[in-house]
Order: C-alpha cells, then sequence, then structure tokens
C-alpha cells in the first residue's frame, strides 16, 4: 500500500502536475507529505511539510496522526486521519470518528513536469 501511495498527487484529475501539488514519501513510523506550495488544514493555518505517524494499516488504510495537530474530534481528542487508497492513482482522507465510508475529496496521482 506504501509503494501505491509513494509520489506526487493533486486535487484534479490530470496526468501532469499543476500547482501547489503534494508528494507523499515513507519513513519508518512516518508518513510525510511536502507541498510544492503550501497545504491548509484550516483557512488560517498553513504548511509546506506535514508529518503524521503511522499508527496502524489496515487491510484498506493507513491510520495516521498529524505531529502538532490542531484539530479535535468531538470527545477533544486529536484527530486520527485514514489514508485511503481508491485505485493506484487516487486516494482519499477519512478519520477516526467519520463513518466508514466517508471520504474528502480525491486526490490523483501526476507527474512532475521539469
Amino acid at each position: 500500500m506504501q509503494t501505491k501511495l509513494q509520489g506526487s498527487w493533486q486535487s484534479t484529475n490530470s496526468p501532469v502536475c499543476e500547482a501547489n501539488f503534494h508528494t507523499i514519501t515513507f519513513n519508518n513510523k512516518t508518513l510525510e507529505i511536502s507541498y510544492d506550495e503550501q497545504g491548509f488544514i484550516s483557512e488560517t493555518e498553513a504548511r509546506k511539510t506535514f508529518v503524521y505517524t503511522i499508527l496502524s494499516t489496515e487491510k484498506n488504510l493507513i491510520r495516521v496522526q498529524l505531529e502538532n495537530e490542531t484539530r479535535l474530534d468531538k470527545k477533544g481528542n486529536p484527530v486520527v486521519w485514514h489514508l485511503k487508497p481508491l485505485r493506484n492513482d487516487k486516494y482519499c482522507w477519512g478519520r477516526d470518528d467519520w463513518p466508514d465510508l466517508s471520504c474528502t475529496a480525491s486526490r490523483y496521482k501526476c507527474t512532475v513536469s521539469n
């Protein structure tokens, strides 16, 4: 699953990466997402790099928690995210506190042009 998710991704379904694509890499027990420009946690909080601790790898998802996560679930705990590969070229995000089939907008694999 990690091999499938490694690489460059964006929110538009286009084979060539466009502005502000992101790259996923794995390193031991962490997942790192680096944006070409910035990724947003909220309207006021943005980062260029997001580092997640891998909590578990399950059949169809990887459970992760963002370092210095500021968002809380309904119980007041930091959000635990699900990275869900949908195909070899598509993934979405879910959360522990969302219904199983709930998902953010999809991200699509792309190729960085030089």
